[in-house]
């Protein structure tokens, strides 16, 4: 596949810069990218773990994996993942279809462990852009992607409505938008939330409802929300 089905995505004026290991970044050189560059490895443990999803947030990776199945079977053409992480919960979905995808993330450290767990799966390179860029300055055309996805990125964001906006954004007439958020929803959930957002690694926590009415303001009525345990399933069609 040509590298022009990317060119044919990016905003006029942005540019694409590229780095090792077939990574791309809209970041400007000087750019301090993101403290996840060094914990990919850790995350992937945690993160990935099924006994730490269970017993922290009373849900499963396996359902992760099943809503991602779901976002990419909704569309056609080009799929945006905007905070892809490691691929950790999407790489089999992603290697079950023939879509063109723009994974991304500000950690290099991220998206360098997101290539290599797909090019693992055999997943051609010239269809997957990996490309490191900022949820609220991304180089893309708007409404350019009938698919738009953002998996455990929202309970990161103080300024949720923002972030919704960002994303909705880049969503093609038709299309759909489809993201996950941790809430606090049980006892466990929300000592685990309140902690780390004391540490700075999350927003202050939001409870199901919270991210239900921000839905409804900013993405309006077709927007659905499910919940297994402390983690929101969150999609909208346009």
């Amino acid at each position: 596949m040509s590298a022009s089905w990317i060119d044919a995505l990016i905003m006029p004026g942005r540019q694409l810069r590229q780095l090792d290991g077939g990574l791309l970044t809209a970041l400007e050189p000087d750019d301090r990218g993101s403290a996840y560059d060094g914990r990919a490895a850790m995350y992937d443990r945690v993160i990935g773990s099924r006994l730490y999803n269970r017993l922290v947030w009373g849900s499963s990776p396996a359902t992760y994996a099943d809503f991602a199945a779901t976002a990419v079977n909704r569309g056609h053409g080009p799929m945006l993942d905007v905070g892809c992480g490691s691929a950790v919960f999407t790489a089999a979905a992603y290697s079950s279809t023939d879509r063109p995808l723009i994974l991304v993330d500000r950690s290099l450290g991220m998206l360098a462990r997101a290539a290599e767990r797909l090019d693992a799966r055999g997943i051609h390179s010239g269809r997957v852009a990996y490309i490191q860029a900022d949820l609220f300055d991304l180089p893309f055309r708007p409404q350019a992607f009938s698919t738009v996805a953002s998996f455990g990125m929202l309970h990161l964001f103080e300024d949720l409505a923002g972030t919704m906006g960002a994303l909705k954004s880049q969503v093609s007439p038709g299309g759909s938008l489809h993201a996950t958020s941790l809430v606090g929803e049980s006892p466990i959930g929300r000592r685990a939330l309140a902690l780390l957002h004391r540490s700075g690694e999350v927003a202050a926590p939001r409870t199901e409802g919270e991210l239900a009415a921000a839905a409804r303001d900013v993405l309006g009525p077709t927007s659905s929300i499910c919940r297994e345990g402390s983690m929101a399933f969150m999609s909208w069609h346009a």
